[in-house]
C-alpha cells in the first residue's frame, strides 16, 4: 500500500488498484484483515443479499498521510449489510453512492471522512440507508451525506443515522451539503439531486475547535427529522436551505 502511496488516490500519479471487487454477489464475507490498502479498499457493486462482517481495515504507519481516496467501503448495491468492522484510514469509512437497502451496523471508524451517503452523481439514487450503533473518531466529518451540484435525476431518500458516537472530528460532526465537487465544494448547492426524509437520532460526542457540529447547504432538502443531538465543541452550526431547521442547528 504505501509504495502507491503519494497523495494523488485516483486523482493521478502512479496507477493503484482497487484492492477488493465484489461484484454481483450475495452470501457472507467475514473475518478478514487487510493492511494499508493502495486506494479503494471495497468496491462492492451490482450485489444483492450480501453481508460482510469482522472486517478490519488498517492503513495506519508509515507515509499513511500520502494515502488517499482510500475508502474502505464504496457501494452500489441492493441490500448489502455490513457489521462489525474496524477501519482506519484516510477517506470515507463507507461511501453509498447507488443503491437500497444498505446497513452499516456496529462499526468503528477512525482517521477518514467519516460515514458517507455519496457522492451522489447525476442519475445516482440511494434510497432506505440505515447507519446504527457506530464510532467516528478523529476523521474530518462524522455523518455525511453529498450531492455533485450539477447532478440531475439524481435522489437521496429514506437515510437514518441513529446512535453515532463522535470523538475529535475536524469539520463538521454532521454534514448535508448539494454543492460537492470533486476538489472542493462550489458553495453553491444545486436542486437535481433532492435529499429527502433524513433522520438523525442521538448523534453524540465532539468536534474540535475550529469545527462545526451541524453544516447544512441545502436546495433541494425537505422532511428532516433530528433528535438527541448532543455535539459540543466547536463554532456554531451553520444551515441553509433547509425548514424548518433540524434540532442541532
Amino acid at each position: 500500500g504505501p509504495e502507491y502511496w503519494d497523495g494523488l488516490g485516483g486523482n493521478g500519479g502512479v496507477p493503484k488498484p482497487k484492492f477488493i471487487r465484489l461484484k454481483a454477489l450475495s452470501g457472507v464475507f467475514k473475518n478478514l484483515l487487510i493492511v494499508n490498502a493502495p486506494v479503494h479498499c471495497f468496491s462492492v457493486s451490482g450485489s444483492n443479499n450480501l453481508v460482510i462482517s469482522g472486517v478490519t481495515v488498517d492503513n495506519r504507519g508509515p507515509k499513511q498521510s500520502l494515502g488517499h481516496n482510500t475508502d474502505a467501503f464504496d457501494v452500489s448495491s441492493t441490500q448489502v449489510t455490513i457489521t462489525g468492522c474496524t477501519v482506519y484510514n484516510q477517506d470515507d469509512c463507507l461511501a453509498v453512492n447507488n443503491g437500497s437497502g444498505i446497513k452499516f451496523l456496529s462499526n468503528s471508524c477512525d482517521g477518514g471522512h467519516g460515514i458517507s451517503i455519496g457522492s451522489v452523481k447525476a442519475g445516482g439514487k440511494v434510497t432506505d440507508v440505515k447507519v446504527s450503533d457506530c464510532s467516528i473518531s478523529n476523521s474530518d466529518n462524522g455523518a455525511r451525506i453529498k450531492v455533485y451540484n450539477d447532478a440531475t435525476n439524481a435522489l437521496v431518500d429514506n437515510i437514518t443515522y441513529q446512535n453515532i458516537a463522535l470523538s475529535n472530528i475536524a469539520k463538521q460532526g454532521i454534514v448535508i451539503r448539494q454543492d460537492y465537487r470533486n476538489g472542493g465544494p462550489t458553495g453553491t448547492p444545486g436542486t437535481g439531486g433532492p435529499i429527502t426524509n433524513v433522520v438523525m437520532n442521538n448523534i453524540h460526542g465532539t468536534v474540535a475547535k475550529n469545527a462545526q457540529p451541524v453544516f447544512i447547504l441545502c436546495g433541494n432538502c425537505s422532511g428532516f427529522n433530528f433528535s438527541a443531538i448532543a455535539i459540543t465543541g466547536g463554532k456554531a452550526s451553520s444551515c441553509t436551505g433547509i425548514s424548518p431547521k433540524p434540532e442541532g442547528c
